[in-house]
């Protein structure tokens, strides 16, 4: 399950953000991926605000946002091979356990079932349960990844994270999490159907990962609000 950021817990902060290698490369590359990322993620996130604030139906909005959000998302997948490189201290088996819930949801539901649960023709004007689902990942993903790829550009630069920033970090979460786990639930669910016409061994492999967001989300709810309580009493 999607912890990124989302919601992802503050101690990646403390972790993936600093660089372990020695190389004299490592540093301006880990700044640069970071501030990709949080420029990616800050257009698709003020992109599909945006068109929501304009009175864009929400099948449009999912069409407009999708594919900069699938290749925005994508990206994550070069910080397990960080992890591998010893380029951050993050575990790798822990970065790839929180990336590979938002591949599942960009490549594995919203890309071949788009169609059935989001954004079904760009004619249509009216919402399914999907297109709000597709909108709270979006907005929590987005806000979340801002804040953090935001923090290790200062934090990996040697600027010094803001006050108010570390504040975002430490506290977004409270909200932003249950808005994307839950959101994230609605898209499994809208795609048991139209999974179990593809496969039954991809219904199952559905039902499976819902059983797993629900003790594993409150598991890591509340190692973040502790990690929270430490990195806040440090400072």
């Amino acid at each position: 399950m999607s912890t990124s950021t989302t919601t992802r817990p503050p101690t990646r902060a403390a972790t993936a953000s600093r660089p372990s290698a020695s190389s004299p490369l490592t540093k301006p590359y880990l700044i640069l991926y970071n501030a990709l990322n949080f420029t990616l993620w800050a257009t698709c996130t003020l992109q599909g605000l945006t068109l929501l604030a304009t009175g864009t139906p929400l099948p449009l909005i999912f069409q407009k946002v999708y594919p900069l959000l699938q290749a925005t998302q994508s990206l994550a997948l070069l910080e397990i091979l960080h992890s591998l490189a010893g380029l951050v201290r993050a575990p790798a088996t822990t970065t790839a356990m929180q990336v590979a819930s938002r591949i599942l949801l960009v490549w594995g539901i919203m890309y071949p079932f788009q169609r059935e649960i989001v954004g079904a023709t760009a004619t249509v004007a009216g919402a399914q349960t999907g297109d709000y689902a597709f909108l709270g990942c979006l907005s929590a993903w987005g806000i979340t990844e801002c804040i953090r790829y935001g923090f290790f550009v200062c934090q990996v630069s040697g600027l010094g994270v803001p006050a108010w920033w570390a504040w975002l970090r430490y506290n977004t979460f409270y909200v932003l999490y249950p808005l994307g786990i839950s959101s994230e639930c609605v898209m499994v669910v809208q795609a048991l159907k139209p999974a179990a016409a593809v496969s039954p061994v991809y219904w199952w492999f559905l039902v499976v990962v819902l059983g797993v967001y629900v003790p594993g989300s409150y598991i890591l709810y509340t190692h973040m609000i502790a990690q929270r309580r430490k990195a806040l009493k440090k400072k």
